[in-house]
């Protein structure tokens, strides 16, 4: 008798999968859904956290913009009060009215630089510092320029600093100047010796090295002098007290050809007596003494 089935030719070939094996694979596949998962979860973590940070600094970049721009609108910060520093030839009232009237009135939105540059165009001030006092007030310490030198102009006589800077007509309140008078400048007057400041200054600059060099080797014997001629920068000049002849000293060497003027004064006063006046006195030679008499005593 035929017995016929309905199972597939493959079943014969086909192998039961053990329990325990699906188990793992199913295992396996619900670690990877897992780990999936997981990725999936630490990044939305992290977007969530960067959107934070994001939400954050732009919450904080809002508050510090509108504090900025409560500061620099609100009249709390509007200047009050100037406080001067240093002021004696300056006139305080004059600065602040330069600061009010050429910069913004909220002191956040003063440029401190431009106004200390602005300030020290005035001419005795030498260096300026500005410093804010929130909310409301402007500090304003001031170096002024010194007197240094004397100089001849116009019929008068000026005084400067020791950069050449000129401040203005000689006056009993700057006290007593013991240093000689400058002559040989530039101008004519106060506004023409500005067109030619560099030269002016680099004259004073010379002027004053001479007397500096003279003095560092013969202390207080500037005092012997009553003019410099700066005229000629490669030859200054300069007369002595109670007399009326031009002493040559060149460019260099002043301290060593002053000694020599001085040790030979025995000389030149005996030559004196021969003749009422000298015209010159030129110490530009090596070892020697050169007089230009004007004419000789009438007897």
């Amino acid at each position: 008798m035929e017995i016929k089935t309905t199972r597939s030719r493959d079943a014969g070939n086909a192998r039961a999968v053990p329990p325990a094996a699906a188990a793992r694979t199913a295992r396996r596949k619900a670690a990877r859904k897992a780990g999936k998962n997981r990725v999936a979860g630490r990044r939305a973590v992290s977007a969530l956290r960067i959107a934070a940070k994001i939400g954050g600094f732009a919450a904080i970049v809002a508050f510090l913009a509108s504090i900025f721009v409560y500061a620099y609108t609100s009249e709390k910060f509007n200047l009050r009060q100037v406080t001067f520093y240093g002021c004696k030839e300056l006139d305080r009232k004059e600065l602040e009215s330069i600061i009010r009237r050429d910069f913004p009135a909220n002191v956040l939105r003063i440029d401190l630089e431009r106004l200390k540059e602005r300030l020290e165009k005035e001419t005795w001030a030498r260096r300026v510092e500005i410093r804010r006092v929130l909310p409301s007030d402007l500090v304003v310490i001031v170096e002024e320029r010194t007197p240094s030198v004397v100089l001849e102009m116009d019929g008068g006589l000026m005084i400067a600093d020791a950069e050449g800077i000129l401040l203005g007509r000689f006056d009993p309140r700057f006290g007593k100047l013991d240093v000689p008078v400058f002559k040989g400048v530039l101008g004519e007057d106060a506004e023409s010796y500005v067109l030619y400041q560099e030269e002016n200054a680099a004259r004073v600059r010379q002027g004053l090295a001479m007397l500096s060099e003279i003095e560092s080797g013969l202390p207080d014997s500037t005092k012997k002098i009553s003019e410099v001629d700066l005229s000629d920068r490669k030859n200054l000049k300069i007369f002595l007290v109670d007399d009326t002849a031009e002493v040559y000293l060149g460019e260099k060497n002043y301290l060593k050809r002053f000694r020599a003027l001085m040790d030979n004064m025995d000389e030149y006063r005996k030559l004196k007596d021969q003749y009422s006046v000298f015209v010159s006195i030129d110490m530009r030679y090596e070892n020697q003494i050169v007089y230009l008499p004007g004419r000789a005593r009438m007897e």
